[in-house]
C-alpha cells in the first residue's frame, strides 16, 4: 500500500503541466495502453465489459496530466470502446438500450473518476503551497529569534562582564537553547534525534566521553529543547565536579521504552567520589522541575561513584523509530 501510495505521490507532483502536450500525451498513452489490454482480453473473453481497462486509464491520466487530460482520455476511452467492443464492432450504431446504458454509465463514472483524481491534485498543490509558505515563516522565525537571541547574548555579556562565574552559567544555558533551536529548525517531520541532542550538548568535551546505549528516538513539540537544557545542565555538572572533570571519566546514556514512556537513564562513571550536596542548586531544580508541565520526570541520585538521573518522557512526545543500537567511545 505504501508503494502504491508513492507511486501515487510521483504522478501527481512530479507529472507534467496541466493544459501542456506532454500531459495530453500521457493521456493518449494510457488509453492506448488501456486499449491494448482490453484487446488481450478479448482473444480470450469476447464478452467482457466494454470499459473495463479504461478506468484505471482515467484515473492515471487525470492524476499524472490533470483534468484537460483526464476528460480527453474519458472521450477518447469511450469511443474507442464503442467502436472495437461493442457489437456491431467498427460501427457507430448503438442497437440496444443496454449499450445506450452502458455508455451512459461509462461517461458518468469516468467523469466521477476524473473529477475526484482532479480534487486529488488540487488538495495535493494547495498542501505543497502551504508548506512551502510554512517553511519560509519558519526559516525568517528562525532567523529572527537567532538574531533576538545574539542580542541577549551581547547584553548579558557587558552586564555581567564582571562576575565571569554568572556569565559562564547564563551563556551555557543560552549556547544549549540555540543549539536545541538549530536541532529544531533543520529537523523534519519525523522529529528531532534525542541521540543528535545528547551528541551536541556533549561535543565540547569530546566524542569519546558519552556512550549511547539504546534506540533511535525521536522527539516532537517543545520537548527536545527542555531536554537539551537538561541534558546541558547534566553535562556541566559532570564537567565541573563529576565524571567529565577527569580524564578518564564518561557518561553512560541509556535509551529505552518503558511502556508508553520514554526512560533515559544518565549514569557517570570513572569520576571522582560524589557526595550529597548540601543544597540544591538552580542547575538541579532546573534538571527535576522542567518536565513536570509535560508529564515527565527527571530524578537525580548522587551515589558515591557517581551521578544517575533518571528522565522520564512522555510517550505523546516521543517514539522511537529504530530498533537498539549502540554508540560507543
Amino acid at each position: 500500500m505504501r508503494a502504491v501510495t508513492g507511486v501515487i505521490d510521483r504522478m501527481v507532483r512530479r507529472g507534467p503541466r496541466p493544459g501542456s502536450v506532454e500531459a495530453y500525451g500521457v493521456a493518449l498513452a494510457c488509453v492506448l495502453a488501456a486499449t491494448l489490454l482490453r484487446l488481450l482480453i478479448d482473444m480470450a473473453s469476447p464478452d467482457a465489459v466494454p470499459f473495463a481497462t479504461f478506468f484505471p486509464a482515467l484515473l492515471i491520466a487525470t492524476l499524472a496530466g490533470g483534468l484537460a487530460a483526464g476528460t480527453l482520455a474519458t472521450v477518447l476511452g469511450g469511443l474507442v470502446s464503442w467502436w472495437l467492443f461493442i457489437e456491431p464492432r467498427f460501427s457507430w450504431m448503438l442497437l440496444s438500450k443496454n449499450h445506450v446504458i452502458s455508455m451512459l454509465l461509462y461517461l458518468f463514472a469516468g467523469g466521477l473518476i476524473v473529477w475526484t483524481a482532479n480534487q486529488y491534485r488540487l488538495i495535493v498543490a494547495r498542501i505543497d503551497e502551504e508548506e512551502k509558505y510554512r517553511r519560509i515563516v519558519v526559516d525568517e522565525l528562525g532567523h529572527r529569534v537567532k538574531n533576538k537571541l545574539a542580542t541577549i547574548y551581547a547584553i548579558l555579556r557587558h552586564e555581567l562582564r564582571g562576575q565571569p562565574e554568572i556569565w559562564g552559567s547564563v551563556s551555557g544555558r543560552l549556547h544549549a537553547l540555540s543549539a536545541a533551536d538549530d536541532l529544531i529548525g533543520h529537523g523534519d517531520n519525523d522529529g528531532v534525534s534525542l541521540r543528535q541532542i545528547l551528541a551536541t550538548e556533549m561535543a565540547p568535551f569530546g566524542d569519546n566521553r558519552i556512550v549511547i546505549d539504546g534506540p533511535e528516538i525521536d522527539l516532537f513539540g517543545k520537548l527536545p529543547t527542555v531536554v537539551a537544557l537538561i541534558i546541558h545542565e547534566l553535562a556541566t555538572n559532570a564537567a565541573k565536579y563529576g565524571a567529565l572533570s577527569t580524564s578518564g571519566g564518561h557518561v553512560h546514556a541509556g535509551l529505552r521504552q518503558v511502556g508508553d514512556a520514554i526512560e533515559i537513564v544518565w549514569s557517570e562513571r570513572a569520576g571522582p567520589p560524589v557526595a550529597m550536596p548540601l543544597r540544591r542548586s538552580f542547575g538541579s531544580n532546573l534538571i527535576e522541575r522542567s518536565l513536570d508541565s509535560f508529564g515527565g520526570s527527571a530524578r537525580l541520585a548522587f551515589n558515591p561513584d557517581g551521578i544517575v538521573c533518571r528522565i522520564v518522557l512522555p510517550g505523546a512526545l516521543a517514539s522511537v523509530r529504530i530498533a537498539s543500537a549502540k554508540s560507543a567511545p
